[in-house]
């Protein structure tokens, strides 16, 4: 994640729709309990808002980098139904069937091995649990431009 993403990531427009839009409409009127594993938390404007409104949820935070993974860390530090992890999301380090739901807001876009990192969903769900996912691979902004050659767009 470049500087200028980790900037806005943790900053008080992004918490703001993260846990005012994005959250309601990925979830669809769910209401998620159980463990739960977030990936590609971020700094956790996700994470902090489901906490906040789900009580019956254990929350399981991760992502790749550092950095967020300690602004994560910071913010839950008090909060006891929140675990934080730093954690490849194709290869997760957790025993199979562990979580009655996984979500995934904004980040698969990052990964490349995507089938892989959905392997992954897979084999942590328990029988019967939920993959909630939202990103916006099909949007004008993911859309590449064609190009003439180096450097030329048309």
């Amino acid at each position: 994640m470049s500087s200028a993403e980790r900037l806005f990531c943790q900053s008080p427009p992004w918490r703001w729709v993260a846990g005012r839009v994005i959250l309601d409409w990925a979830l669809q009127g769910a209401a998620p309990r159980g463990a739960m594993l977030e990936l590609g938390g971020g700094s956790g404007a996700m994470a902090a808002e489901t906490i906040r409104r789900y009580p019956d949820c254990e929350l399981t935070v991760t992502d790749l980098d550092p950095a967020m993974v300690a602004a994560t860390e910071q913010r839950f530090t008090d909060e006891p139904r929140v675990t934080v992890r730093q954690a490849d999301a194709t290869a997760l380090p957790f025993a199979d069937g562990s979580f009655d739901v996984v979500v995934s807001f904004l980040m698969l876009h990052h990964v490349i091995e995507w089938r892989r990192a959905l392997d992954e969903v897979s084999r942590v769900l328990r029988p019967g649990g939920h993959f909630v996912g939202y990103d916006l691979v099909a949007s004008p902004l993911t859309k590449p431009r064609s190009t003439d050659g180096p450097g030329r767009a048309r």
